[in-house]
């Protein structure tokens, strides 16, 4: 038998007989104990023992999770809850003013929109967003090198789909760049996870329970709720196992350059450089007073980018902000000099800080790999050993090949990837000498 239960507080008001009509269905129910109530319900035994106390109003989620471990009625006190709670204000909370939660004083959960801004200069994916848009019931996995447009798409998709997910939008980076050098700060997924579950309306009272119940109450709610939740930037997959959800109702986006196969059931998209059609798209929009004479220098242009659209946008807001900077000028300078990675940043938007995050990410012999790679022609590696195969993966993995041709069992080293290693090399990468003998070998 555990501690006789504290009498309910008879100053509370509404919260004084709700917290009596509550005590009545757990004695119905055999009066089990609040701790094993807590096993089922995804609150501590002291969440829901406070929702009894008549001290203040418990929210919809404890009020429903006391309910269900009581074998009440869900719907019924749905509109209980909501009949009393109708025009209802918290008592203050230890002699201090509180604004009530929005959950509680309108009695509906809040809406999130935590999308960052669509990205209006989208072009082309056809194919993958028609992929995107297919029934399914699981997390889906966008994966990619860097400069691929994989959060462009995320966004582009999780924007066009916001209407039909009514309970609202929810989104985390989970350590992407940051620009001006250094390692990034990576969130916790804990403090993702409670942020989360703030926007959906639940009150700080309602976390003080385990890691583990918190969860579940996240993956709750988008079972029970329409949203749409993008995850950017994911680094492994023990930053969002415990974010993900079967749900028929709700829709989450992971964006990686890895392609998190530690995940089990999730539907993965690895995108590719774009097609240079939709390269040339991307120009002509971008600078719809480039003659149509200019054709070879747009595809050209399109090449020398990869057809990577982050770097196609760097190099398209560039020319358009110089009206004296032509198409060919830039051809022109990039043939001569290599200079890509190094000409494609605008204001804190930058190739090479891109492409550095990715580089730092890689250990000395995927480094040398990739340096020797920078320097050999299309055409010069015909295989790859099972020794270098782990290595290949590892450059891969950390956004700087491309499952294309013609390198390394289909792996292509762009050329904006390309001139960005040849440059850090001349700056005082690491010595090719000391990676002696054939790569082959």
């Amino acid at each position: 038998m555990g501690r006789p239960e504290k009498p309910v507080n008879t100053s509370g008001g509404i919260a004084t007989q709700f917290a009596r009509e509550l005590r009545e269905l757990r004695a119905r129910a055999g009066n089990p104990t609040y701790r094993e109530m807590a096993r089922s319900a995804m609150f501590s035994s002291s969440v829901l023992s406070s929702a009894a106390s008549g001290n203040r109003m418990p929210s919809l989620q404890v009020t429903l999770a006391f309910v269900a471990a009581c074998g009440g009625d869900d719907e019924a006190w749905r509109r209980h809850w909501h009949a009393a709670t109708s025009g209802y204000t918290q008592p203050p909370f230890g002699g201090r003013k509180r604004r009530p939660a929005l959950f509680q004083r309108r009695g509906t959960p809040p809406h999130p929109a935590q999308l960052p801004q669509r990205p209006r200069g989208f072009t082309g994916r056809t194919a993958e967003l028609a992929w995107l848009r297919s029934p399914r019931d699981t997390p889906l996995v966008i994966s990619g090198p860097a400069g691929v447009g994989k959060s462009d798409l995320a966004l582009h998709y999780a924007h066009s789909i916001a209407t039909e997910e009514t309970d609202g939008q929810l989104y985390a980076d989970l350590g992407g760049l940051r620009h001006g050098g250094g390692a990034p700060p990576v969130p916790a997924t804990a403090d993702v996870l409670d942020g989360f579950l703030r926007a959906l309306g639940v009150d700080d009272d309602q976390l003080s329970g385990t890691f583990d119940h918190r969860a579940g109450l996240y993956r709750t709610l988008l079972a029970e709720r329409r949203l749409v939740v993008v995850l950017d930037n994911v680094q492994d997959e023990q930053q969002v196992r415990p974010l993900l959800a079967e749900t028929t109702t709700s829709t989450t986006l992971l964006v990686s350059r890895k392609r998190l196969l530690g995940l089990r059931d999730v539907h993965r998209l690895q995108l590719t450089p774009l097609p240079r059609g939709d390269s040339i798209a991307m120009i002509t929009s971008a600078l719809p007073h480039v003659a149509v004479s200019a054709g070879p220098d747009r595809d050209r242009l399109a090449e020398l980018c990869g057809d990577l659209p982050l770097a196609l946008d760097l190099a398209l807001r560039k020319i358009a902000s110089r009206p004296r900077l032509t198409l060919r000028r830039v051809v022109d300078e990039w043939r001569l000099n290599g200079n890509t990675a190094d000409w494609l940043s605008v204001g804190d938007l930058s190739l090479r800080d891109c492409l550095e995050s990715a580089y730092r990410t890689l250990g000395t012999p995927a480094r040398e790999l990739l340096e020797r790679l920078a320097r050999t022609p299309p055409g010069g590696f015909d295989a790859v050993s099972a020794a270098l195969d782990e290595l290949v993966e590892e450059i891969a993995d950390a956004g700087l090949l491309t499952h294309a041709d013609p390198y390394l069992d289909g792996h292509a080293l762009l050329p904006p990837v390309r001139d960005f290693v040849l440059s850090t090399v001349e700056s005082g990468g690491h010595d090719l000498s000391a990676f002696a003998g054939p790569v082959s070998a």
